[in-house]
Protein backbone atom coordinates (compact mmCIF):
# COMPACT_ATOMS: atom_id res chain seq x y z
CA UNK A 1 0.00 0.00 0.00
CA UNK A 2 2.95 2.17 0.85
CA UNK A 3 4.82 1.78 -2.55
CA UNK A 4 1.01 2.20 -3.99
CA UNK A 5 0.39 5.42 -2.50
CA UNK A 6 3.99 7.35 -3.62
CA UNK A 7 3.99 5.98 -6.58
CA UNK A 8 0.63 7.46 -7.30
CA UNK A 9 2.29 11.10 -6.33
CA UNK A 10 5.18 10.87 -8.03
CA UNK A 11 3.71 9.48 -11.43
CA UNK A 12 0.74 11.27 -13.50
CA UNK A 13 -1.84 9.42 -14.47
CA UNK A 14 -2.43 8.19 -17.63
CA UNK A 15 -3.91 11.37 -19.42
CA UNK A 16 -2.85 14.15 -17.59
CA UNK A 17 -0.04 16.59 -18.93
CA UNK A 18 3.28 17.56 -16.42
CA UNK A 19 2.89 20.97 -15.57
CA UNK A 20 5.76 23.36 -16.95
CA UNK A 21 8.04 25.81 -15.81
CA UNK A 22 9.68 27.44 -18.88
CA UNK A 23 8.88 29.46 -21.68
CA UNK A 24 9.23 27.69 -25.34
CA UNK A 25 10.96 29.92 -27.56
CA UNK A 26 7.94 31.19 -29.66
CA UNK A 27 6.77 32.88 -26.24
CA UNK A 28 10.44 34.13 -25.96
CA UNK A 29 10.61 35.67 -29.26
CA UNK A 30 7.49 37.64 -28.82
CA UNK A 31 8.42 39.18 -25.80
CA UNK A 32 11.54 40.69 -27.15
CA UNK A 33 9.65 41.67 -29.92
CA UNK A 34 7.41 43.43 -28.10
CA UNK A 35 10.08 45.12 -25.94
CA UNK A 36 11.95 45.93 -29.15
CA UNK A 37 8.70 47.72 -30.31
CA UNK A 38 8.14 49.49 -26.89
CA UNK A 39 11.54 51.03 -27.54
CA UNK A 40 11.27 52.06 -30.71
CA UNK A 41 8.24 53.79 -29.68
CA UNK A 42 10.31 55.56 -26.79
CA UNK A 43 13.05 56.17 -28.55
CA UNK A 44 12.06 59.64 -30.11
CA UNK A 45 10.54 60.67 -27.15
CA UNK A 46 13.83 60.47 -25.53
CA UNK A 47 15.99 62.31 -27.89
CA UNK A 48 13.15 64.78 -27.94
CA UNK A 49 13.30 65.42 -24.17
CA UNK A 50 17.31 65.30 -24.43
CA UNK A 51 17.05 68.03 -27.01
CA UNK A 52 15.00 69.94 -25.11
CA UNK A 53 17.48 69.56 -22.14
CA UNK A 54 20.15 71.20 -24.70
CA UNK A 55 18.35 73.41 -26.15
CA UNK A 56 17.52 75.35 -22.85
CA UNK A 57 21.03 75.26 -21.88
CA UNK A 58 22.04 76.91 -24.59
CA UNK A 59 19.35 79.73 -23.63
CA UNK A 60 21.10 79.80 -20.32
CA UNK A 61 24.58 79.94 -21.89
CA UNK A 62 23.19 83.24 -23.79
CA UNK A 63 21.69 84.40 -20.61
CA UNK A 64 24.80 84.30 -18.64
CA UNK A 65 26.62 86.44 -21.72
CA UNK A 66 23.92 88.75 -22.09
CA UNK A 67 24.23 89.54 -18.14
CA UNK A 68 27.89 89.42 -18.77
CA UNK A 69 27.76 92.29 -21.65
CA UNK A 70 25.71 94.49 -19.54
CA UNK A 71 27.97 93.95 -16.59
CA UNK A 72 30.77 95.20 -19.38
CA UNK A 73 28.03 98.12 -20.32
CA UNK A 74 27.87 99.26 -16.22
CA UNK A 75 31.67 99.67 -15.91
CA UNK A 76 32.85 100.90 -19.38
CA UNK A 77 28.98 102.95 -20.21
CA UNK A 78 28.72 100.70 -23.79
CA UNK A 79 28.45 96.97 -24.24
CA UNK A 80 31.54 95.36 -25.97
CA UNK A 81 32.69 96.17 -29.11
CA UNK A 82 31.82 93.33 -31.49
CA UNK A 83 35.46 92.75 -32.27
CA UNK A 84 38.35 95.49 -32.38
CA UNK A 85 40.46 96.02 -35.18
CA UNK A 86 43.89 95.07 -35.60
CA UNK A 87 46.49 95.96 -38.24
CA UNK A 88 48.23 93.23 -37.44
CA UNK A 89 46.32 91.10 -40.15
CA UNK A 90 45.10 87.08 -39.89
CA UNK A 91 47.35 83.69 -40.17
CA UNK A 92 45.66 80.81 -42.07
CA UNK A 93 46.13 77.17 -41.59
CA UNK A 94 45.10 74.13 -42.41
CA UNK A 95 42.88 71.44 -40.58
CA UNK A 96 44.51 68.16 -39.55
CA UNK A 97 40.98 66.61 -40.67
CA UNK A 98 38.48 68.34 -42.64
CA UNK A 99 35.27 69.33 -40.19
CA UNK A 100 31.67 68.63 -42.21
CA UNK A 101 28.68 70.99 -41.30
CA UNK A 102 25.10 70.54 -41.94
CA UNK A 103 23.46 73.50 -43.47
CA UNK A 104 19.96 73.56 -42.87
CA UNK A 105 17.60 70.86 -43.39
CA UNK A 106 17.70 68.14 -46.01
CA UNK A 107 16.94 69.35 -50.30
CA UNK A 108 15.18 67.08 -52.37
CA UNK A 109 17.14 63.83 -50.37
CA UNK A 110 20.70 65.71 -50.68
CA UNK A 111 22.13 67.21 -47.37
CA UNK A 112 23.70 70.28 -47.89
CA UNK A 113 27.55 70.62 -45.71
CA UNK A 114 30.08 72.91 -45.73
CA UNK A 115 33.63 70.88 -46.03
CA UNK A 116 36.30 72.74 -43.83
CA UNK A 117 39.76 72.42 -44.50
CA UNK A 118 41.27 75.18 -43.49
CA UNK A 119 40.90 78.32 -41.51
CA UNK A 120 41.75 82.32 -41.44
CA UNK A 121 42.14 83.00 -37.86
CA UNK A 122 41.86 86.75 -37.14
CA UNK A 123 44.29 88.98 -34.59
CA UNK A 124 41.15 90.67 -33.90
CA UNK A 125 39.97 90.30 -30.36
CA UNK A 126 36.24 89.26 -30.00
CA UNK A 127 33.18 90.49 -27.80
CA UNK A 128 33.69 86.82 -26.35
CA UNK A 129 37.47 88.31 -25.28
CA UNK A 130 36.46 91.32 -24.01
CA UNK A 131 34.08 89.60 -21.69
CA UNK A 132 36.17 87.15 -20.32
CA UNK A 133 36.24 88.92 -16.68
CA UNK A 134 32.45 89.24 -16.77
CA UNK A 135 31.83 85.72 -17.38
CA UNK A 136 34.01 84.45 -14.65
CA UNK A 137 36.56 83.17 -16.91
CA UNK A 138 39.65 85.77 -15.83
CA UNK A 139 42.23 83.36 -15.71
CA UNK A 140 42.13 82.55 -18.90
CA UNK A 141 44.78 84.79 -19.46
CA UNK A 142 44.41 87.35 -21.92
CA UNK A 143 46.45 89.92 -22.75
CA UNK A 144 45.39 92.28 -25.17
CA UNK A 145 48.80 94.31 -25.26
CA UNK A 146 50.34 91.89 -26.51
CA UNK A 147 49.62 90.18 -30.43
CA UNK A 148 47.62 87.34 -30.26
CA UNK A 149 50.22 85.30 -31.90
CA UNK A 150 53.28 85.76 -29.95
CA UNK A 151 55.13 82.77 -29.96
CA UNK A 152 57.01 81.07 -29.08
CA UNK A 153 56.42 82.65 -24.76
CA UNK A 154 55.88 80.08 -22.44
CA UNK A 155 52.74 81.70 -21.33
CA UNK A 156 50.96 83.84 -24.18
CA UNK A 157 47.74 84.26 -25.51
CA UNK A 158 47.90 81.62 -27.88
CA UNK A 159 48.16 79.28 -24.44
CA UNK A 160 44.15 81.62 -24.07
CA UNK A 161 43.19 80.96 -26.66
CA UNK A 162 43.11 77.21 -26.66
CA UNK A 163 40.97 77.36 -23.64
CA UNK A 164 37.79 75.55 -23.99
CA UNK A 165 34.98 77.74 -22.73
CA UNK A 166 31.45 75.58 -21.97
CA UNK A 167 29.42 78.83 -22.04
CA UNK A 168 30.80 79.45 -25.53
CA UNK A 169 29.56 76.20 -27.27
CA UNK A 170 25.83 74.95 -28.10
CA UNK A 171 25.31 71.52 -26.18
CA UNK A 172 23.96 70.57 -29.11
CA UNK A 173 26.55 70.97 -31.48
CA UNK A 174 28.01 68.13 -33.92
CA UNK A 175 31.95 69.47 -33.75
CA UNK A 176 34.65 67.02 -33.69
CA UNK A 177 35.91 66.84 -29.74
CA UNK A 178 39.26 67.03 -31.03
CA UNK A 179 39.57 70.52 -31.67
CA UNK A 180 41.53 71.97 -34.91
CA UNK A 181 45.49 72.60 -34.13
CA UNK A 182 47.32 75.99 -34.83
CA UNK A 183 50.79 75.05 -36.08
CA UNK A 184 53.71 76.62 -33.92
CA UNK A 185 56.75 75.29 -32.58
CA UNK A 186 56.92 74.25 -29.63
CA UNK A 187 53.49 72.41 -30.75
CA UNK A 188 49.64 73.35 -29.16
CA UNK A 189 48.24 70.31 -28.47
CA UNK A 190 44.83 71.66 -27.29
CA UNK A 191 43.53 72.56 -29.75
CA UNK A 192 41.43 76.36 -30.60
CA UNK A 193 38.28 77.46 -28.54
CA UNK A 194 35.49 76.58 -30.27
CA UNK A 195 32.17 78.80 -30.25
CA UNK A 196 28.94 78.69 -31.28
CA UNK A 197 27.39 82.52 -30.95
CA UNK A 198 27.81 84.91 -32.95
CA UNK A 199 27.42 89.23 -32.27
CA UNK A 200 24.29 91.01 -33.84
CA UNK A 201 25.94 93.61 -36.59
CA UNK A 202 22.65 94.49 -37.35
CA UNK A 203 21.34 94.55 -41.49
CA UNK A 204 24.61 96.33 -42.61
CA UNK A 205 28.22 96.41 -41.06
CA UNK A 206 26.97 98.74 -38.21
CA UNK A 207 23.47 99.33 -37.61
CA UNK A 208 23.33 96.38 -35.06
CA UNK A 209 25.08 96.53 -31.69
CA UNK A 210 28.23 94.49 -31.67
CA UNK A 211 30.45 95.42 -35.03
CA UNK A 212 33.93 96.71 -35.92
CA UNK A 213 35.34 99.17 -33.14
CA UNK A 214 31.14 99.80 -31.54
CA UNK A 215 30.82 101.36 -28.55
CA UNK A 216 26.67 100.96 -28.46
CA UNK A 217 25.27 102.57 -25.22
CA UNK A 218 22.23 101.99 -24.39
CA UNK A 219 21.08 105.26 -25.32
CA UNK A 220 21.56 103.84 -28.82
CA UNK A 221 19.20 101.64 -29.13
CA UNK A 222 15.93 103.54 -29.75
CA UNK A 223 14.18 100.33 -30.95
CA UNK A 224 13.98 99.47 -27.20
CA UNK A 225 16.00 96.83 -25.89
CA UNK A 226 13.31 93.97 -26.17
CA UNK A 227 13.07 94.34 -29.62
CA UNK A 228 17.03 94.14 -30.66
CA UNK A 229 19.30 91.31 -30.99
CA UNK A 230 22.76 91.28 -29.28
CA UNK A 231 23.69 87.64 -29.41
CA UNK A 232 22.49 84.80 -31.94
CA UNK A 233 23.23 81.04 -32.17
CA UNK A 234 25.39 80.35 -35.46
CA UNK A 235 27.23 76.65 -36.66
CA UNK A 236 30.90 77.14 -36.32
CA UNK A 237 33.60 79.12 -34.95
CA UNK A 238 36.26 79.97 -32.84
CA UNK A 239 35.88 82.78 -29.81
CA UNK A 240 39.68 84.32 -29.64
CA UNK A 241 39.01 85.10 -33.57
CA UNK A 242 37.87 88.08 -34.99
CA UNK A 243 36.62 86.35 -37.66
CA UNK A 244 34.34 84.54 -35.46
CA UNK A 245 32.69 87.64 -33.95
CA UNK A 246 29.79 88.66 -35.59
CA UNK A 247 27.04 88.21 -38.13
CA UNK A 248 24.57 90.42 -40.00
CA UNK A 249 21.15 89.67 -41.55
CA UNK A 250 21.75 90.93 -44.98
CA UNK A 251 19.66 91.95 -47.78
CA UNK A 252 21.68 95.13 -49.29
CA UNK A 253 19.18 94.99 -52.43
CA UNK A 254 16.21 95.87 -50.14
CA UNK A 255 14.24 93.33 -52.26
CA UNK A 256 13.42 90.91 -49.44
CA UNK A 257 15.72 87.56 -49.90
CA UNK A 258 18.51 87.10 -48.01
CA UNK A 259 21.50 87.42 -49.55
CA UNK A 260 23.27 84.83 -47.51
CA UNK A 261 22.34 81.24 -48.92
CA UNK A 262 23.62 77.40 -48.27
CA UNK A 263 26.00 77.21 -51.31
CA UNK A 264 29.10 79.15 -49.79
CA UNK A 265 28.73 81.55 -52.17
CA UNK A 266 28.05 85.72 -52.82
CA UNK A 267 25.96 85.75 -54.90
CA UNK A 268 23.92 82.81 -53.43
CA UNK A 269 21.97 80.71 -55.53
CA UNK A 270 20.29 78.78 -52.23
CA UNK A 271 18.99 81.67 -50.39
CA UNK A 272 18.24 80.97 -46.82
CA UNK A 273 17.37 83.05 -43.64
CA UNK A 274 19.43 80.69 -41.33
CA UNK A 275 22.74 77.99 -41.33
CA UNK A 276 24.20 80.19 -44.18
CA UNK A 277 28.09 79.62 -44.88
CA UNK A 278 30.06 81.60 -47.61
CA UNK A 279 33.93 81.79 -48.22
CA UNK A 280 35.89 84.47 -49.79
CA UNK A 281 39.53 83.42 -51.13
CA UNK A 282 42.11 85.53 -51.05
CA UNK A 283 45.69 86.14 -52.08
CA UNK A 284 47.00 83.97 -48.95
CA UNK A 285 44.29 81.89 -48.02
CA UNK A 286 40.68 81.20 -47.54
CA UNK A 287 38.08 83.02 -45.33
CA UNK A 288 35.29 81.56 -43.73
CA UNK A 289 31.57 82.89 -42.57
CA UNK A 290 28.89 81.56 -41.39
CA UNK A 291 25.67 83.69 -40.52
CA UNK A 292 23.35 83.30 -37.79
CA UNK A 293 22.26 79.95 -37.46
CA UNK A 294 22.04 76.49 -35.08
CA UNK A 295 22.65 72.92 -34.25
CA UNK A 296 18.90 72.70 -33.37
CA UNK A 297 16.54 71.70 -36.07
CA UNK A 298 13.81 74.25 -35.83
CA UNK A 299 14.78 76.68 -34.25
CA UNK A 300 17.86 79.68 -33.37
CA UNK A 301 18.35 81.12 -30.11
CA UNK A 302 19.28 84.62 -29.58
CA UNK A 303 19.95 86.97 -26.63
CA UNK A 304 17.68 90.41 -26.45
CA UNK A 305 19.77 93.64 -25.29
CA UNK A 306 17.30 93.71 -22.34
CA UNK A 307 19.36 90.81 -21.26
CA UNK A 308 16.87 88.20 -22.21
CA UNK A 309 16.79 85.25 -24.28
CA UNK A 310 14.75 83.08 -26.11
CA UNK A 311 14.13 80.38 -29.53
CA UNK A 312 13.17 82.34 -32.85
CA UNK A 313 11.95 79.93 -35.09
CA UNK A 314 13.63 79.96 -38.19
CA UNK A 315 10.56 79.84 -40.62
CA UNK A 316 10.40 83.27 -38.94
CA UNK A 317 9.20 86.36 -41.17
CA UNK A 318 12.76 87.48 -42.73
CA UNK A 319 11.56 91.23 -42.24
CA UNK A 320 10.96 90.85 -38.89
CA UNK A 321 13.68 89.25 -38.06
CA UNK A 322 15.89 92.21 -40.00
CA UNK A 323 13.68 95.03 -37.87
CA UNK A 324 14.85 92.89 -34.66
CA UNK A 325 18.61 93.16 -35.93
CA UNK A 326 18.70 97.35 -36.32
CA UNK A 327 18.54 99.47 -32.90
CA UNK A 328 17.36 102.65 -34.74
CA UNK A 329 15.12 101.59 -37.19
CA UNK A 330 11.90 102.45 -36.32
CA UNK A 331 10.36 99.33 -37.48
CA UNK A 332 6.86 98.19 -35.90
CA UNK A 333 7.52 94.51 -35.05
CA UNK A 334 4.61 92.40 -34.92
CA UNK A 335 4.57 88.72 -32.60
CA UNK A 336 7.46 87.03 -33.49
Amino acid sequence: MLTSSFQNRAMPAIGQRASRTGFTLIELLVVIAIIALLAALLLPAVQAAREAARRTECINNLKQMALACHNYADTHKCFPSGFIFSTVGSSGFAFTDPINIQLGPVINGAAQVATLNDWTYSDSWSWESLILSQMGSTTVGVNFNKPKFDLPMPADNMAAIEVAIPSYVCPSNGLPSSRPLYPAAPPRPQGLGYSNYRGSMGTTPSNGVLYQNSAVGFKNIRDGETQTLLIGESLFGFWGDGNSCCARIADDNMDGIPDRGTDGQLMTAQPAVFDTYWSVTTAMSNVHYFGMGSWHADVCNFALCDGSARSIAKNINFKILKALATRDGAERIAEF
